[in-house]
């Protein structure tokens, strides 16, 4: 992939992040209200903001994942094969 297209994806993972964070951040008033941390949990793991939020960081995250390139020598064996 080439350089543009792994900043993109960057760019697209961290602002779907952000969303989903912007929601978690809001949802942390209903401790104040009463909720203990356990009843929040609950509450988040039904939420969508939770699953943007990580699928966000992981698509940042991938998008910067080096795949292996073949060398010049490794595509000459292949072709010789």
């Amino acid at each position: 992939m080439t350089i543009a297209i792994r900043v993109s994806i960057a760019a697209i993972g961290v602002f779907i992040a952000a969303v989903g964070a912007i929601g978690l951040i809001g949802y942390l008033n209903l401790t104040v209200s009463g909720y203990s941390f356990y009843e929040y949990w609950h509450f988040i793991i039904l939420q969508p903001e939770l699953y943007l939020f990580t699928g966000g960081l992981l698509l940042a995250a991938f998008s910067f994942l080096r795949m292996p390139r073949k060398t010049k020598k490794q595509i000459k064996k292949d072709i010789v094969e």
